[in-house]
């Protein structure tokens, strides 16, 4: 039980930061019938951090990508709003469908003339809620807080724009200005869940727990309080199965808010009474949450991709595997690159120097970070340098997280490496040095 908190802890923490501002303004967004503004300013937000990468050349986590981020979040805003006041013949959902188009066209088109694009693809969609550190609660905690203050200090005018856009404008109120200040906040919360979250979480977040709320209440408050209960509730039971067959995060835990959504429908349509449905649909909840916090992990296959273990390299498979090693003057023939690399045999090599030929070899990181950490198993001082040289490029954070760990299991240390930072950032190269130091290598 202490492993698994140890494990979900701060996965379920930033679940529950998230969703205590999301669910709110997912409210706000239903009522106004704009469900995709998230995906449309977290997609214009990525663009602009993209083309800080790419053209600017500006790492991801600087203070000046983030700046890009919300400049194109403010311009976002400020289009939308007045679009909605000025140009009534469009549905300003369209107008926001049609900027989500283009902005995601506009991303596909930056990341595929950039390096590891796949990567940030697959970050922004999935998200990293499994790496989440402290440092990324507690930030986006207090942002969410400020952002929540506002919400509540001018809770009149935004509570009267989202119930009736129309009678606001006849009582007087400048909704350009309001809608621009709404659509701000939006995009600010947007842009700091969408990094820890990904775009699926955070819109599933925003959209299905306010959708559920609609079902059993009507006033804000009982609203909020259902959302927030559903939201909760999904989430844990979602880190709870990923844990158990070893499956993203994030994907999980939208799958099981979905269905939660399916459920209540399905009970609505079948005429049984709000309480019932709710009564139903906890049971339901708390009945397959205990199932998978009752199972061992252990019995279910573990693949990499999931919750961080280092994975048994001794169970990966590769489809060209063969039963012998290439002898040295078959490796002098074909060359380096040439190499034809098992999987299901790295386990197996003793030879220090077979295992450098292969990680030269090596075309992609997962293969790199088995055969690196074999080599830390072999040979600690070599291993130690192949770590290293494989940690340089910023692999995929599952990657780094098991190359880090086998370190710190063969240095019998801990090294304090951050492996959502850079290898080039200041704290980073710290623990870098204190690898060198305890494997020999100064």
């Amino acid at each position: 039980m202490m492993e698994m908190l140890a494990i979900q802890g701060l996965p379920f923490l930033a679940c529950m930061v998230m969703l205590a501002i999301l669910c709110y303004i997912g409210i706000h967004v239903l009522k106004r019938e704009v469900i995709f503004i998230d995906i449309a300013l977290a997609q214009i937000a990525a663009v602009g951090a993209i083309v800080a990468h790419v053209i600017f050349h500006i790492h991801e986590h600087s203070v000046y990508t983030h700046m890009l981020s919300f400049g194109a979040t403010l311009i976002a805003a400020a289009f939308f709003a007045i679009v909605r006041r000025g140009v009534r013949q469009i549905p300003l959902e369209a107008v926001i469908g049609v900027s989500y188009a283009v902005s995601a066209a506009s991303a596909l088109f930056l990341v595929g003339v950039s390096p590891g694009g796949h990567v940030h693809i697959q970050e922004m969609l999935a998200g990293s809620i499994l790496w989440a550190t402290r440092s990324d609660v507690i930030w986006s905690a207090a942002i969410f807080a400020a952002v929540g203050l506002c919400f509540y200090v001018f809770r009149r005018p935004f509570r009267t724009i989202s119930d009736n856009y129309d009678e606001a404008v006849k009582s007087g109120y400048k909704t350009v200005w309001w809608d621009f200040f709404f659509y701000a906040l939006v995009g600010t919360v947007i842009t700091t869940a969408v990094r820890i979250g990904g775009v699926v979480v955070v819109f599933t977040f925003l959209i299905i727990p306010a959708t559920l709320s609609a079902v059993f209440a009507s006033g804000w408050t009982a609203r909020l309080l259902v959302a927030w209960g559903a939201g909760a509730v999904s989430a844990a039971v979602g880190l709870l199965f990923a844990e158990k067959f070893d499956f993203s995060v994030g994907p999980a835990i939208a799958v099981f808010l979905g269905e939660a959504l399916l459920v209540v429908g399905l009970l609505r349509l079948a005429r049984v009474r709000r309480v019932a449905t709710a009564a139903a649909s906890l049971l339901i909840a708390v009945a397959l949450g205990v199932w998978f916090a009752s199972g061992s992990t252990a019995d279910a296959p573990r693949q990499t991709g999931g919750f961080g273990e280092a994975p048994d390299v001794s169970s990966i498979t590769h489809s060209h595997s063969h039963d012998t090693e290439p002898t040295d003057e078959h490796q002098h023939d074909t060359g380096a690159d040439e190499v034809e690399i098992d999987r299901s045999t790295i386990a197996s090599l003793t030879d220090i120097g077979r295992l450098e030929t292969l990680y030269d070899a090596a075309t992609d990181a997962e293969e790199r970070s088995l055969i690196a950490c074999r080599a830390l198993e072999v040979d600690g001082r070599s291993g130690a340098r192949m770590a290293i040289d494989f940690l340089k490029d910023d692999p995929p954070l599952l990657f780094r997280l098991t190359v880090v760990d086998k370190l710190k299991a063969i240095g019998g240390r801990e090294f304090a490496y951050e492996i959502d930072q850079p290898f080039a950032s200041a704290s980073n190269q710290i623990a870098v040095a204190a690898i060198r130091e305890a494997f020999g290598l100064q």
